[in-house]
């Protein structure tokens, strides 16, 4: 049993680290334990834990916030069985996990590599992938009822389970395919929070964390002396997300560009161009409105 578990944790480990790498969180050290600062409070067995184990740990200057240095404590988990319908207990050693680390000499080690950060932001990740159950199943819904998760000093915890890892790939995978990976980066819009001229930047090949979760994911395209906006949208097409997108879309378009394009899992253009320029003629600014096209990030041969 014990060396099943092992294998089942092994293949984990590495479809992570594949997901990282596709978002760009390359370079994250690996298998890194530290002490436990709360030996009785954090134990699972019944005597004192010692230490805590995390499969990856990344760390970061966000592109979304001026001086902040993201640290973020990543635990994989792969189940060769469906989801759990009460996963209080993984999202608990996280919490806890990631509570330690914030005061392990790891933690202060990778501090020194960022001189110039002006403050920090700590947050867990569970990546917890399932063989049994679909690319659609979502373990989020499930945790509502988790308990013990006050008692821990742990920030964020941000989930990717089979629904977010497939968007993730989908997403990401279309966008290097159709417009080649040397001409795509994330988009970082402005947020308020980074102003600084000396550090802003745009646009880059690091996922902020932020958008994990967010069910949105900006892309910025450049081929050659065109400036495109490619957003993809997890939810299906319905006209409701199509004027949020438009107005998001709208928001974050720092340079005016060449095309804008609003990608969905389930656009078909039989089925939804009808919705598409109804959506598109609402739009006040004709100019911005030329340019906006939909698709599908799914999308077969029949478009």
């Amino acid at each position: 049993m014990g060396e099943w578990s092992k294998k089942l944790g092994e293949r984990g480990e590495h479809i992570t680290e594949s997901l990282l790498n596709l978002i760009g969180w390359k370079a994250a050290l690996k298998g890194h334990e530290f002490d436990c600062v709360k030996p009785v409070p954090h134990s699972t067995t019944g005597n004192p834990r010692k230490t805590h184990g995390a499969d990856f740990v990344f760390s970061c200057l966000s592109p979304l916030e001026d001086g902040i240095l993201k640290h973020l404590v990543i635990s994989s988990k792969f189940t060769s069985g469906q989801y759990p319908t009460s996963p209080g207990p993984l999202f608990t050693d996280l919490a806890t996990t990631v509570e330690c680390f914030n005061r392990s000499p790891l933690k202060k080690s990778i501090n020194s590599g960022y001189t110039g950060a002006s403050a920090q932001s700590l947050a867990g990740i569970l990546c917890w992938f399932s063989a049994a159950s679909d690319a659609e199943e979502d373990v989020v819904s499930h945790v509502a009822g988790s308990r013990n998760l006050d008692s821990s000093n742990y920030g964020t915890i941000y989930v990717i389970d089979n629904y977010r890892a497939s968007f993730l790939f989908d997403t990401i995978t279309y966008a290097r395919n159709r417009f080649g990976a040397e001409n795509v980066r994330f988009l970082y819009p402005s947020t308020g929070k980074n102003v600084s001229p000396i550090e802003r930047v745009t646009n880059g090949t690091i996922l902020p964390p932020e958008y994990l979760n967010s069910g949105l994911i900006p892309f910025f395209i450049q081929e050659h002396e065109r400036k495109s906006l490619l957003i993809c949208c997890q939810d299906p097409f319905s006209l409701e997300a199509v004027k949020r997108m438009i107005g998001f879309s709208m928001e974050i378009a720092m340079e005016f560009p060449h095309k804008v394009a609003l990608a969905f899992p389930d656009y078909n253009y039989v089925d939804h161009e009808e919705i598409a320029d109804i959506a598109r003629l609402s739009i006040a600014n004709k100019e911005f409105a030329s340019i906006v096209e939909f698709e599908s990030y799914q999308a077969d041969f029949r478009g």
